[in-house]
């Protein structure tokens, strides 16, 4: 096979798998994360209502007297081909479903004379907490399994929010892998033809490569992927304990920012930054989190979470470091 087809075949694969890996798998990532605080950030009767419709298409339904009087509590009694089903929602991601949750709702499911029992978050859940819900005939549902069973049911402009989001989080990473595919290929060109670039030991001035003005032309860019993938590269050699605690220190960091009350990990890519005193756009704030962030590779990408000061009717915003 000549060089020239080992090096388009190379670039191709690199193509196809930067867009199946950015295009495809991050994108899907980034979109139910983004969805998930996009429902997190809705009053929960809102959300519950979404959950609501989505079950009714699975033949749920909702039993009359199954809500508190006044503000509809946080539990509803379901029905299915004649068996009562308990549904329990816990609104906000901050939730950790752990073993004692599940056996509280598995004792409410007998109170409440039901068969069977649906315990929905958009937190997540321990895996010990399945494994028991499964011997109880509790289903399990975190985050990561809400947002697809409601998308379809979120107001049109929050969907399309969440999509735009999403592309933009992971816009870079498919321009950073297709850069790295054409490089990889001219190398492989350079190295299946290496007698094309001898030096030319007569006086006539060798005339200017393919390769060198490619090289040329994609050297800022080669070096910002090349930083950037060292610096991953480095990470990647870390153990939890070691990324957990770079996490907690660029938090810590934000933190210290004398507009910001506190800053913590509501996710594993979103920071939520409580205020104590805001302009409503925070544009300078936000550029001196997001560049405390980059800081660390990892976080590059991190949402963040700008919590109004107390008593302040300002809503809940979303800024993305890029």
């Amino acid at each position: 096979m000549s060089a020239v087809l080992v090096a388009i075949l190379v670039t191709v694969l690199g193509l196809a798998s930067t867009g199946w890996w950015f295009g495809v798998y991050k994108r899907r990532q980034a979109e139910t994360e983004a969805g998930i605080n996009s429902l997190a950030g809705m009053k929960w009767r809102e959300c519950v209502g979404l959950v609501l419709e989505a079950l009714s298409r699975e033949g749920f339904r909702e039993a009359p007297s199954s809500r508190q009087p006044g503000d509809g509590g946080t539990e509803f009694l379901l029905t299915r081909n004649n068996e009562q089903v308990l549904l329990g929602y816990k609104h906000g991601t901050a939730y950790r479903l752990g073993e004692a949750n599940v056996r509280d709702f598995a004792n409410g499911v007998q109170l409440q004379g039901a068969t069977s029992g649906i315990l929905l978050t958009l937190g997540s859940a321990e895996g010990l907490a399945r494994d028991v819900a499964r011997r109880y005939g509790v289903e399990l549902i975190d985050g990561s399994a809400l947002w697809p069973k409601v998308q379809d049911y979120v107001p049109a402009n929050i969907l399309e929010s969440v999509r735009a989001e999403a592309a933009a989080k992971t816009r870079k990473g498919l321009w950073t892998g297709a850069v790295i595919s054409v490089l990889v290929g001219v190398a492989a060109l350079l190295i299946g033809n290496p007698l094309n670039f001898d030096i030319k030991t007569d006086a006539t001035p060798a005339p200017t490569t393919t390769a060198a003005t490619t090289a040329t032309v994609a050297d800022p860019t080669a070096k910002e992927v090349n930083a950037a993938a060292a610096a991953l590269a480095e990470v990647a050699k870390m153990t939890d304990a070691e990324r957990n605690q770079r996490r907690a220190e660029a938090a810590s960091k934000v933190g210290l920012i004398s507009q910001i009350a506190s800053a913590g990990w509501s996710t594993q890519s979103t920071l939520m930054v409580s205020l104590k005193t805001t302009d409503e756009k925070d544009t300078e704030l936000t550029q001196e989190i997001c560049r405390i962030l980059t800081q660390y590779e990892e976080l590059r990408y991190t949402r963040v979470q700008l919590d109004p000061p107390m008593n302040s009717t300002i809503p809940v915003r979303w800024r993305q470091c890029q």
